[in-house]
């Protein structure tokens, strides 16, 4: 799954690397504790070409009778993304890549403790994870809101060992099949997923300070550890 990540490449940095000249976001905070319902960078496709916005992170579904009440999941499994209610529609007509600096994932020890561990890519790039998105329109306020979930996959690679599930990371030969399939290719990205391959990612430790919310900061990303409980 993916529950936290980082977002503090610029809508500058982020045009650059996904080629994007339509930018409809002036500045965007640097964050290195992404939590739900958080406004996200994200690229859509916008009348035939690439768009740069937001998303509230976390996809509103359009029955829901008031923002924050009943689900509204961040991850979405790709196994079943195309027959869920919940994400079907999204996944046939609403794709999107959200971009992350990184993302964070925590392993399970035997003593019961979990060790939170920062995966980013080796290059330091923005990873391209594959989204779906939908708009929500508020009954009361009629107030619209756009918002998305990341789709994931069973772990492979490096992240075998920390989880059993990880983003689905496109790379950059897939980001327009993504974007742009039309409704009836929508069967098989599933093998577009499949396609991406394993990516190259870096993982090291870090301390259990990403675990509140509230702290927020570039010292979340330096390596650190969590003491193993004392068995005496």
């Amino acid at each position: 799954m993916c529950g936290r990540y980082v977002s503090v490449s610029t809508p500058e940095q982020l045009a650059e690397r996904f080629e994007v000249a339509d930018v409809t976001v002036e500045q965007l905070r640097q964050r290195f504790n992404v939590a739900p319902t958080t406004q996200v960078p994200a690229v859509l496709e916008r009348d035939g070409g690439w768009a740069l916005g937001t998303l509230r992170w976390g996809l509103v579904p359009r029955w829901a009778k008031q923002l924050g009440k009943g689900p509204q999941p961040i991850n979405a499994r790709v196994e079943t993304v195309a027959e869920k209610p919940m994400f079907r529609s999204a996944f046939r007509k609403r794709r999107c890549i959200l971009p992350a600096d990184g993302f964070y994932e925590w392993q399970k020890r035997e003593s019961g403790t979990k060790q939170p561990w920062y995966i980013h890519d080796p290059d330091d790039q923005p990873l391209a994870f594959a989204g779906i998105w939908g708009s929500w329109t508020d009954p009361g306020t009629d107030e619209v809101v756009h918002s998305c979930a990341i789709l994931t996959r069973e772990a492979d690679g490096l992240m075998t060992d920390l989880h059993d599930r990880m983003p689905v990371v496109l790379p950059p030969n897939l980001w327009d099949t993504w974007l742009a399939a039309e409704e009836a290719e929508a069967p098989y990205l599933h093998d577009v997923v499949a396609a991406a391959g394993t990516p190259a990612l870096q993982a090291h430790e870090v301390s259990d300070r990403v675990n509140n919310v509230r702290n927020d900061g570039p010292e979340l990303v330096e390596p650190g550890t969590v003491e193993e409980p004392d068995e005496t």
